[in-house]
């Protein structure tokens, strides 16, 4: 089975669905600078992927710095975790 290489949008979602994992809820609301921080995203580019990820129905914006994941993220997510 060939390991497939994730896309910085996707390793930014898999971390914004952990950080989301770690309180006990999946549409839990993150600070969506500490995920980009975890998969090692500016903030720029966490700016420019949340922006995509927002007009694609994946996350909804809580306020300037949070985000939270959609059923539609949550299932990309787990489609991902299974390559």
């Amino acid at each position: 089975m060939s390991r497939h290489h994730r896309t910085k949008d996707e390793n930014f979602i898999m971390s914004l669905y952990e950080e989301a994992e770690k309180t006990g809820d999946l549409e839990n609301v993150i600070d969506r600078y500490q995920a980009g921080l975890v998969a090692h995203i500016s903030p720029k580019g966490v700016d420019t992927i949340c922006k995509l990820l927002l007009q694609a129905n994946f996350i909804k914006k809580a306020n300037e710095n949070e985000a939270y994941l959609t059923p539609n993220g949550i299932r990309l997510v787990e489609k991902l975790r299974l390559e």
